[in-house]
């Protein structure tokens, strides 16, 4: 199946459009040498080998964060995770290590106190179009200098794991809403209740700790006001949750299917 890229560039009437199995392929290679192309944009990619990027005057990469910080594969779920409240696109000149070419245009944008992942990257993909034609007419006028990367400032994104979806209710509130922002709209975090694994996408501070509150125990499972958790300062509402089997529900949707009680312990997975 195409790619949306590649379905909205073969329905925009542009060829040709490549579907290598490799990227270092002898005849692929030669077909992107066949076009006269000044500039190549690449975004959402697998590394690409140097008989690919060295072939126009420009190879630009689009990567959403403000470089050096969140080099890697999962750079918007990792700035969420870390509790940042800023972050941002850049554009860079491609080079043979990920990550690391000079860079050419940022873009910064505030992140929103519960604001996921999935809501994140769209704004990002529109502001990051933005940098894209920005970076390409300050290419075409000449005389623009691509900024070096200060390496004291890199910091890692790599891909996420399944041990990133694990969820620990004995960890602070906020550290638990940013990990399931983070994991919004997927994969989702994971926490255990009894012999079931539950996947939460979305939580809600609800305030202060009471003196007898356990972190892991839920507080409040109620039809109409839904399902409360103890953290480890504070008291977290689970706003989304998916039952094996089931499809995403409310907290209060799933304490009215689900049987779950108050003084119930909710685990991290093992």
């Amino acid at each position: 199946m195409p790619t949306p890229v590649g379905q909205w560039a073969a329905d925009a009437g542009f060829r040709p459009v490549f579907k290598p199995e490799r990227l270092g392929a002898p005849d692929f290679v030669s077909a992107l040498k066949s076009l006269p192309a000044d500039a190549y944009v690449v975004a959402a990619f697998r590394i690409l080998p140097e008989s690919v990027f060295t072939i126009p005057k420009y190879a630009l990469n689009l990567h959403a964060s403000l470089l050096p910080a969140y080099r890697g594969a999962a750079p918007i779920q990792r700035a969420i995770m870390a509790g940042e409240t800023r972050t941002g696109v850049t554009t860079f000149l491609l080079q043979k290590t990920v990550d690391t070419g000079a860079m050419l245009v940022q873009r910064d944008t505030a992140i929103a106190p519960e604001e996921d992942a999935g809501q994140l990257a769209v704004r990002l993909a529109q502001i990051g179009a933005g940098a894209v034609i920005d970076t390409l007419d300050l290419l075409e006028a000449g005389g623009f200098q691509p900024l070096a990367q200060d390496e004291s400032r890199a910091s890692a994104a790599p891909k996420l794991v399944a041990a990133d979806q694990r969820l620990d209710f004995g960890e602070p509130a906020e550290r638990v809403i940013n990990r399931v922002r983070a994991l919004a709209p997927d994969p989702g975090g994971l926490v255990r209740h009894a012999e079931q694994v539950l996947k939460i996408f979305a939580l809600k501070d609800a305030g202060p700790l009471c003196s007898d509150d356990r972190s892991g125990n839920v507080v409040l499972a109620d039809p109409k006001r839904g399902m409360i958790v103890a953290t480890a300062d504070r008291r977290v509402s689970l706003e989304l949750i998916q039952p094996p089997g089931k499809r995403i529900q409310t907290g209060a949707e799933f304490v009215r299917g689900y049987r779950i009680k108050t003084g119930d312990r909710l685990q991290p997975v093992s």
